[in-house]
């Protein structure tokens, strides 16, 4: 069981938040790879040894969990990762968010609020029991996020770059590695993640090349990058000025000491 601090976020109700909501749901947090393209939740693995599991349902639709959820129940899901019954919830990426601002957690619960309601009740999580010793063994990494979270360190402030902060929130570090130049995802057979500094292979590339291949899901020589490891079709909705703020910052880091991996990188997968 965790506890959570009580975090109070005020929650707006205007077009402006609701519309910044959206686009943080949809192309910075990526939360539609997972939750379906609506939000309804959506099968989101399916394999014989590790078994079968559904997304939740965001919605206030039969079985969404938007039509309990209260805006405290919001904020401890998102920010901590943990259910209004005090459980971890596997596999979402709570540590990542857990940078959001408070202006920032608002917009997405105001938006998740406003979202039409969708009838889906299969959004259960059902892992085998060889699989789940193996998880209690930690064999596949830390699925319930909440356990990597520091429940009392001081709430995020308003970045002051740009850049980091979605790089942050989007959690690149989950396969590039804590410093960015390199790492590997929990998911086996992944592609090893990139070295996104400025000693690995994007030290070639320029801002249009970043920008194609994240907007088109080819980089500059041509490769497909697989949206299974790297959520391009999400993170493609950022804007240009985003985009840019995260070029700006991936340049700014120091050169690692991973050698450079394709392009085709994971960035990470999240289940919830």
């Amino acid at each position: 069981m965790y506890h959570p601090p009580n975090d109070q976020v005020a929650i707006p109700t205007d077009a402006a938040s609701i519309a910044r909501g959206k686009h943080l749901v949809e192309a910075v947090a990526v939360c539609t790879i997972c939750h379906g393209a609506n939000l309804g939740g959506k099968l989101a693995f399916q394999d014989s040894f590790l078994g079968r599991g559904y997304t939740s349902n965001l919605t206030s639709g039969r079985g969404g969990v938007g039509r309990t959820y209260s805006n405290a129940d919001w904020i401890r899901s998102i920010r901590y990762g943990v259910r209004p019954d005090g459980h971890g919830i596997l596999f979402m990426p709570s540590d990542y968010f857990n940078k959001i601002t408070d202006a920032d957690i608002g917009a997405i619960i105001a938006y998740l609020k406003s979202l039409p309601p969708i009838d889906n009740t299969r959004t259960r999580v059902e892992i085998r029991l060889p699989a789940r010793l193996l998880i209690d063994l930690g064999t596949f990494g830390d699925v319930v996020r909440a356990a990597k979270i520091d429940f009392q360190a001081p709430r995020p402030k308003p970045p002051d770059n740009e850049g980091k902060y979605l790089v942050d929130v989007g959690g690149c570090t989950f396969c590039h590695g804590a410093d960015l130049a390199g790492g590997q995802g929990p998911e086996p057979g992944a592609p090893a993640g990139t070295d996104l500094t400025r000693g690995g292979p994007l030290s070639r590339w320029s801002l249009p090349d970043f920008t194609s291949t994240m907007r088109n899901g080819v980089d500059p020589a041509g490769h497909a990058i697989d949206p299974k490891y790297m959520p391009w079709l999400g993170y493609r909705n950022m804007s240009d000025s985003e985009l840019q703020a995260i070029w700006q910052y991936l340049r700014s880091l120091p050169a690692g000491n991973h050698t450079g991996a394709n392009v085709t990188a994971p960035s990470r997968s999240r289940l919830s």
